[in-house]
């Protein structure tokens, strides 16, 4: 059985046509039975005309329909076909299913069969100011169709209209037919007369903020005072109006936008409304907002009140009053605290979505990245400024990181994408740390405050306090958040006293320059990036550099003392909600870190790395191993219990972390070497046995095996005589090696008993992995599946990312054994990107082995034999330092594997892509396995 192939997904420059089902909600309120069936036969019939002009459906809401086509004249063809016969349907409702229509034309995104960007928005709100049975086609569309219009048809010239997205006006023009109806009201455009408002015309494009406009259309409906709260710049204005533009048919009198920002005085603001809706004063009324209420009492109004946040109180009385005397008025204010009066509804206007963190370290992930709100912001904003503008795989990454790193504000991405007049992307990039001196020169037309960020952020701190202010100034140390305990110990001193601590961070959360967000355990607290840079400068002008050193060590000592808390109970029971709590305050840690090296307090560094050293191989973070490095060579002289736990650390954290560099296992063995002279010096056994633990690892990467079981059999005895469990378990390891399979088997579960009986899981999930590999060695392969997936459920428990990735790629290399070659694949991405994020420091020769694997198994038989290549070439080097070993199934999976391709390609051919494969550098062959062209 054949079937017709789909046309092809039109991409560039395509004409896109929307229709929409006019009055649907009350037919299926009054007839649902009867809609149900016209709905499938409404379809039908919009699915067979668009297919028939050769158009693509790419998306269907409800009973709107979103179709492509190549060219206008197939999206017109379409559009006559399917209007003709829906005129001529016998429908079961009451009354016919009438469809309104539109076909706009240009350029478009398209990705995963899905269309985005400023061309789709245009085609969406032309269909939204049609009427039922009209099909409405923009100026860039009938120009195209001038000379090619089918006999019968013509176009008539409705004139400039501005549609609901407040941007440019849109020529628009009417398809007649005979066939069509000849006269429909007047479009529901904001130049409709029947449609009373004074909306401000915008100059570019509403962009993305679905959730937004949904959620507070759906706020407006239902209550009579929303206000948007929000950061300066977080684009409340602009949300408030295109709400207020999409609900332009709620409101019979008008919606009308007043603007407070000039206004001095709270007193003015009855007669700022009263100027805008042209209301006579009312001669004899006691008061201008007693005049005002008079005149609206009986009126169906909304009114969006812009900027109240300098006049707020008199604003939060106004519009007390006005709610409370004239029932149908409705106010939808913006300001950047709350009004704080009964009845009032409040939505915090988030910044615009971002892209996710580790899209910005993938090139492959245009896609992910593109979906964001706020790179389409951006994207959309620096294509005004460099038509030629693209976001490709070269400029996704660095876009995604501007966005991040501007926080999603509206304001600073437009005054960031217009610097593309004059710089570059990276040029831009560079220079975010000084973005109040960067993020200048927006539009001439806004208010002063809006033209540079540094001016924005300004009028909110003016707003401030000076308590607000001190604290506001001392909270900018924090990196990343804090919660409440923290900023306590912080902020407290001087003129703030510790119990007013909570009071401050509320107050300021209401202003909008915090922002509250719940965890499971905590209120966690964060200032947006922008408002933290100004907050520092701002510390700096006040207090000095002395205020700002005092500020840095009560953070420092803060999370010091964290980390020193945390150490104990990471190889314990709780290890698990400290791991996700140091997670948390990671990037406090590193600014206190770095605060301390500066300062010269070189035992206070060592001892946060040695404490955070768990924290730290867990999840890949090798920046811990060079504060430590760097402290130990910046240390005093001598013996102490501190610089040898700090050359112990370093010496295991080497060997975990770069387990495939030579020259570091070197060092790791010269530092375990020097603590162990130090731990015997201090006469310290536990620490001694810990340093005997670093150098029986690097005993193994050097492949000394009787010296990894002399050293291995000293540890076990010294843990065994103090009676440290998990010590004797973690050494019990050195024993493994080069023994009798059911002995080896032996000691891995008695180290794994000692892991339980500590309640440390991660370690646990460790040794359940090094299980794995016996049970799979010996066949045991149902066995091996459940240690396996025990260990990566772990594992992903506690986001211990390195355990996590060697897991991942063994249970890659299973799939493949077991043939499941559909479920390799999907894993293998995971871990080729986890490989690059902690920084190439680990053995990759496994993974791009199942990487060849699967690339083979989809077909790309070339690319597969390159990587076998690249995987020969890790896998000698892994090898020839010990760092893996290979069971007999996973050798046979190798022959069987490389064998059969050699077989398919052909000798000379799989042999010419391998040698080819086999020069790449191992950043060029991760980028091979990830399907990037330019290390093909």
């Amino acid at each position: 059985m054949s079937h017709a192939a789909a046309p092809p997904i039109p991409t560039g420059t395509v004409t896109l046509l929307f229709t929409d089902v006019e009055g649907s909600t009350r037919l299926w309120e009054d007839e649902p039975e009867a809609m149900a069936r016209a709905l499938r036969r409404h379809d039908e019939m919009m699915r067979a005309a668009i297919g028939r002009a050769g158009g693509f459906v790419f998306k269907t809401v409800g009973d709107a329909f979103c179709a492509a086509f190549a060219t206008p004249q197939a999206a017109l063809d379409a559009a006559a076909a399917a209007q003709r016969e829906l005129g001529a349907e016998p429908w079961p409702t009451g009354r016919p299913i009438r469809v309104r229509m539109s076909l706009h034309t240009g350029v478009c995104e398209e990705r995963d069969n899905d269309y985005f960007g400023p061309v789709v928005n245009r085609a969406a709100r032309l269909e939204a100011v049609a009427h039922g049975g009209q099909v409405l086609i923009s100026g860039a569309t009938a120009e195209l169709l001038t000379e090619s219009l089918p006999e019968g048809v013509t176009l008539r010239d409705l004139g400039l209209h501005r549609l609901k997205d407040l941007g440019r006006p849109e020529r628009v023009f009417q398809l007649e037919a005979q066939f069509l109806q000849q006269g429909f009201p007047p479009l529901a455009s904001l130049d409709n007369p029947e449609l009373p408002n004074n909306l401000p015309g915008q100059l570019s494009a509403f962009v993305g903020r679905e959730p937004e406009l949904t959620r507070v259309r759906s706020l407006v409906a239902s209550s009579r005072l929303v206000t948007l709260t929000g950061a300066g710049g977080c684009g409340k204005t602009r949300l408030a109006l295109q709400v207020a533009a999409e609900l332009l048919g709620t409101a019979r009198d008008g919606v009308w936008f007043v603007g407070l920002a000039s206004l001095t005085d709270a007193a003015e603001i009855p007669d700022a409304v009263a100027a805008v809706l042209g209301l006579a004063d009312q001669g004899g009324q006691p008061s201008p907002i007693e005049s005002l209420t008079d005149a609206l009492r009986e009126q169906d109004v909304l009114i969006v009140l812009d900027n109240c946040e300098h006049v707020i109180d008199g604003a939060a009385k106004f519009c007390a009053q006005l709610v409370r005397d004239c029932p149908r008025l409705r106010i939808l204010a913006t300001s950047r605290e709350l009004l704080g009066i009964d009845g009032e509804h409040v939505y915090r206007v988030p910044s615009m979505s971002l892209p996710p963190a580790e899209a910005e370290a993938d090139a492959d992930a245009v896609d992910e990245i593109a979906a964001s709100d706020a790179v389409r912001l951006f994207v959309d904003r620096a294509q005004a400024q460099d038509p030629g503008f693209v976001l490709d795989d070269a400029s996704a990454p660095l876009v995604a990181s501007v966005c991040r790193r501007l926080d999603g504000i509206p304001l600073a991405l437009e005054l960031a994408a217009a610097r593309l007049s004059s710089m570059s992307l990276r040029q831009v990039s560079d220079r975010l740390d000084q973005r109040f001196r960067l993020l200048t020169g927006g539009s001439r037309t806004a208010m002063p405050r809006q033209q540079t960020l540094q001016a924005a952020v300004e009028w909110s701190f003016g707003l401030l306090t000076a308590l607000e202010r001190d604290v506001l100034r001392r909270l900018s140390v924090f990196a990343g958040g804090f919660e409440l305990e923290a900023a306590e110990v912080i902020c407290a001193g001087d003129n703030v006293d510790a119990f007013d601590v909570l009071d401050l961070l509320s107050s300021l959360v209401g202003k909008s320059l915090l922002v509250a967000g719940r965890t499971p355990e905590s209120v966690r607290y964060r200032m947006l990036e922008t408002i933290r840079q100004y907050a520092a400068q701002d510390l700096l002008r006040s207090g000095g550099e002395d205020q700002v050193a005092a500020v840095r060590d009560r953070h420092a000592g803060y999370f010091a003392r964290l980390a020193e808390e945390a150490a104990p109970a990471l190889a314990g029971p709780g290890q698990g909600n400290w791991l996700r709590r140091l997670d948390l305050e990671w990037k406090n840690l590193c600014a206190a870190a770095d605060h301390l090296a500066a300062e010269g307090r070189t035992d206070d560094v060592l001892r946060l790395g040695v404490w955070l050293q768990r924290f730290a191989v867990s999840r890949g973070y090798c920046v811990v191993l060079t504060w430590l490095r760097h402290a130990v060579t910046s240390a005093d002289g001598g013996t102490s219990v501190l610089l040898a736990e700090a050359l112990v650390a370093i010496g295991w954290m080497t060997e975990t972390l770069q387990r495939i560099d030579a020259d570091a296992q070197v060092r790791a063995g010269q530092c375990g070497e020097r603590a162990l002279g130090m731990a015997r010096e201090l006469g310290d056994r536990r620490l001694e046995a810990r340093a005997l633990f670093v150098l029986a690892g690097v005993a193994f990467f050097h492949g000394d095996t009787g010296r990894l079981r002399r050293l291995g059999e000293e540890g076990v005895a010294i843990a065994r005589e103090i009676g440290d469990l998990h010590l004797r378990g973690e050494l019990l390891a050195c024993l493994c090696v080069g023994g009798p399979s059911a002995e080896v088997r032996r000691l891995r579960l008695e180290a794994l008993d000692c892991f339980r009986r500590t309640g440390d899981d991660m370690y646990a999930a460790n040794e359940m992995h090094m299980i794995y590999g016996l049970d799979l060695q010996e066949g045991r392969l149902e066995d091996a599946r459940a240690y396996l997936t025990e260990a990566i459920a772990t594992a992903e428990k506690l986001g211990a990312r390195v355990f996590l990735y060697f897991m991942r790629t063994d249970l890659v290399i299973l799939r493949l054994i077991e043939g499941r070659h559909e479920e390799a694949a999907s894993l293998v991405r995971q871990c080729l990107l986890t490989a690059r994020r902690i920084g190439l420091h680990l053995d990759v020769s496994e993974l791009l082995f199942g990487a060849a694997c699967c690339v083979a198994w989809q077909g790309d038989h070339a690319r597969a034999a390159r990587l076998h290549g690249a995987a020969a070439k890790e896998m000698a080097a892994a090898l020839e330092i010990g760092s893996i070993t290979w069971t007999g199934p996973e050798q046979q999976l190798r022959e069987r594997e490389q064998g059969g391709l050699r077989a398919l390609m052909g000798a000379q051919a799989y042999d010419a892509e391998f040698r080819s494969g086999a020069v790449l550098s191992r950043s060029q062959a991760l980028d091979l396995a990830l399907g990037r062209a330019a290390a093909a």
